[in-house]
C-alpha cells in the first residue's frame, strides 16, 4: 500500500522544523516499519510520481493538491490557526479536544505520536542542565534563571534529533511545549510546559499536565511566565515524578498508527 503524508511543512522541505514536520516524520518511519510504502510531501515539492491508496494530509488549504492524487484520504489537524483550518468534505481527526472544538468538528481524538524507543532515558548519572527546546525566540529570563541555579543552559533550537536527545538525556528540567514537550517527557525528565508562541500568542505556562494535554500541551489555558513562577516551577518539577508513563499511555506512536489506520481503512 502507498501512503502520502502531505502538510505545509513536510519533512523534506524547505522548512524541516516544527511539530507537523516531526509528526510527519515520525508516523512515516512507524509505517515504513510496517512495510508501507510512504512518501512525505509538501506544496513546494514536485508532484509525486504515480498515485496513493491512502493520503493522510494536514493543512488543507495549502495541500489541496494532494486530495486528488490519493483513492481514500484522512484530514489531521493540528492546531487552531488559520493554516490548520480542515477541509469541509473529507474525514478528519483532531490531535486534542481543544482543537475540535474550535473547528466545530465531530471526528476522533488521535493524540500526538512519540516514538518512544528513540526518546528514552539516558545513562547519564548527573542531569544538571536547564533547557529550554523551542525552535522560537523569547523568554530572556530563563538563562537568568539556569545561572542563579547554577545549571548550564542550553536552548535546543535546530539541532539533528540526535544532539537533541543527547542534550534532553542530561537536563535537570526542560521548559518546552506541544510535541517537543513530550519528546522530552519521554527521555524521562522533568518537564515544564512553557513557551513563547510568539507568531500567534504570548508567553504562557501551564501546570496541568492532564488538562494541557486537552490543548495539545500549548500552553494555552495556562498563566503568563516570570522569573518568579518559572522558577518555583522548575523546582516543583525536579522534585515530582517525572512523566514518561504519562507519554507511553497516551502517546505511543504504534498505537497513534494503530488508530489512523483504522480510521481511513
Amino acid at each position: 500500500m502507498r501512503i502520502l503524508l502531505a502538510a505545509k511543512h513536510a519533512p523534506h522541505g524547505s522548512r524541516p522544523i516544527g511539530g507537523v514536520q516531526s509528526w510527519c516524520r515520525t508516523v512515516a518511519n512507524e509505517l515504513t516499519l510496517r512495510g508501507y510504502d510512504v512518501t512525505t510531501w509538501g506544496p513546494e515539492q514536485g508532484i509525486p510520481v504515480g498515485g496513493f491508496d491512502l493520503g493522510i494530509i494536514a493543512n488543507a488549504s495549502d495541500t489541496s493538491r494532494a486530495f486528488a492524487w490519493c483513492r481514500k484520504t484522512l484530514n489531521i489537524c493540528h492546531g487552531i490557526i488559520p493554516a490548520e483550518k480542515p477541509a469541509t468534505n473529507d474525514l478528519t481527526v483532531f490531535t486534542s479536544e481543544e482543537i475540535r472544538d474550535h473547528w466545530h468538528g465531530e471526528g476522533p481524538i488521535i493524540r500526538q505520536p512519540i516514538d518512544t524507543a528513540f526518546w528514552s532515558p539516558g545513562q547519564w548519572p548527573l542531569r544538571i542542565n536547564l533547557t529550554r527546546f523551542s525552535y522560537r525566540a523569547g523568554l530572556p529570563f530563563v538563562r537568568n534563571i539556569a545561572q542563579a541555579m547554577e545549571m548550564p543552559y542550553h536552548h535546543l533550537r535546530d539541532q539533528n534529533e540526535n544532539a537533541v536527545r543527547n542534550v534532553l538525556q542530561k537536563s535537570g528540567c526542560v521548559l518546552a511545549t506541544g510535541r517537543a514537550a513530550l519528546e522530552a517527557m519521554s527521555c524521562d525528565v522533568p518537564v515544564v510546559l512553557c513557551d513563547h508562541r510568539s507568531a500567534y500568542q504570548g508567553p504562557l505556562m501551564d501546570l496541568d499536565i492532564e488538562s494541557a494535554m486537552t490543548r495539545n500541551y500549548s500552553g494555552r489555558g495556562g498563566t503568563a511566565p516570570t522569573v518568579e513562577n518559572v522558577r518555583q516551577a522548575i523546582e516543583s518539577a525536579m522534585e515530582s515524578k517525572t512523566l514518561r508513563d504519562h507519554v507511553i499511555k497516551h502517546h505511543r506512536v504504534e498505537d497513534t498508527v494503530d488508530q489512523l489506520l483504522g480510521v481511513a481503512l
